[in-house]
């Protein structure tokens, strides 16, 4: 079987780049270095036994049609008081962490389990595996002991760090199942300055599903109350993908579960012809066929020398602000300063974020400085701004720079 082809684009320079590039050859050429590449769950937290009596609120909301059990698993640090629950549509399980945790939330869903929670209804469990979930199944139990088998979408958090800073993304590395949110409950916090981060600096979110993917251009989740945010402060929104796009963005050979072939037995190309589930759980490459290159591993565990996979192209593609491979920390990493909690939705409807490219200045100023700027709370609210960015211009200058360039492009146009 033949894998669909990819799109080319034509080589021609975009109109964001052609006026980027003649501003700059008037302007002085700035330099940024990489940051470190090291995952932050693979960081070292110090401080733990600092922050360990500190109570951090931990909510999980389900918008799901079907029930999910979501579950917890604790990398290092003090635990929520559950790692595995039932919830309904439009539950919620409020729960709390100590500020040195670290770990990792996913939901699980198709869930059957004995009234005891401690296996599969049935005898064997699905297909005589001994799951009791179709997908995100942590040896077929409601309390996860363990991390859950792939294809799963997760939301990874590192609450203490030496540097005082707390860490977090949404993570594709392992698979997708089900649309995934963060929303930061900083404005519940006694702390001023946690208090004035504006919601649309940290609240990613990530819908890989068609059927829950609004159509371009739709603000539905800019200022929804899913993603924690108002019109005041819209989430930047990636409008890229269509909905057919979203249908088809799994590469063939990674769905969970195919579609059939066809009578005569042989697949028409390209694949996508053939009509997908609308639940269409997707391995990632590293997670179904354990390559090196794949993977990151042996000779590949470098930024240099691993490089994104077709898989970790077309996740990063459909969920801009989520981990595709092992080494996506620049673009998929969160950083804000310690000390609020975090609310995870899954199944929300609209559009995926793109917050990590529309406001990284902004972002790396809040992570450098500890607190949010005049200048930076006023570009979060620069729906102007935030447009511009979102398909690439000026995203690579420096925050003062890339301002005056707007100001710049706005009297030109104004004129």
């Amino acid at each position: 079987m033949r894998a669909a082809s990819m799109s080319h684009s034509r080589a021609i320079t975009p109109p964001c780049r052609r006026l980027k590039l003649s501003l700059l050859s008037v302007l002085p050429l700035y330099f940024v270095t990489a940051a470190d590449a090291l995952h932050h769950m693979k960081r070292a937290p110090l401080s733990y036994v600092l922050r360990r009596d500190e109570h951090v609120p931990l909510v999980v909301t389900s918008l799901c049609a079907e029930t999910v059990y979501p579950a917890i698993f604790t990398q290092a640090g003090t635990p929520p008081s559950t790692s595995g629950f039932e919830l309904k549509t439009g539950e919620s399980k409020n729960l709390t962490v100590g500020g040195d945790w670290q770990g990792r939330v996913w939901g699980r869903t198709n869930c059957s389990f004995n009234s005891a929670g401690t296996g599969p209804n049935n005898n064997g469990g699905l297909n005589g595996g001994g799951a009791a979930c179709g997908t995100g199944d942590c040896g077929g139990i409601v309390e996860c002991t363990g991390t859950g088998q792939t294809p799963v979408s997760l939301a990874e958090f590192t609450l203490a760090s030496s540097t005082g800073q707390t860490f977090y993304d949404i993570s594709l590395v392992d698979g997708y199942n089900i649309p995934i949110g963060i929303v930061s409950l900083y404005p519940e916090a006694n702390n001023p300055s946690l208090q004035e981060i504006p919601p649309n600096l940290t609240n990613p979110i990530c819908i890989g599903s068609a059927s829950l993917l609004a159509a371009q251009g739709s603000t539905s989740d800019a200022s929804g109350t899913s993603s924690g945010t108002n019109s005041s402060f819209p989430i930047p929104l990636d409008e890229s993908q269509s909905i057919s796009d979203v249908q088809s963005w799994c590469p063939w050979d990674l769905q969970l579960d195919p579609p059939t072939k066809p009578g005569d037995g042989v697949y028409p190309y390209p694949d996508d012809k053939i009509q997908r589930p609308i639940f269409d759980p997707c391995y990632s490459a590293c997670a179904k066929y354990n390559h090196a290159q794949d993977c990151c591993t042996g000779s590949y565990d470098s930024p240099n020398s691993c490089k994104p996979s077709l898989y970790s192209q077309s996740a990063k593609k459909v969920c801009p602000d989520a981990y595709s491979f092992a080494f996506d920390d620049q673009t998929s990493t969160f950083i804000i300063p310690s000390g609020g909690g975090f609310e995870v939705v899954f199944c929300q409807t609209g559009r995926s974020s793109n917050i990590l490219k529309v406001y990284s200045k902004q972002l790396d100023q809040l992570a450098s400085s500890g607190h949010v700027s005049t200048s930076v709370l006023a570009d979060t609210q620069n729906i102007t701004l935030q447009r511009i960015n979102s398909v690439g211009c000026f995203s690579s200058m420096p925050m003062a720079l890339s301002t005056i360039m707007v100001v710049m492009l706005a009297l030109w146009l104004w004129t």
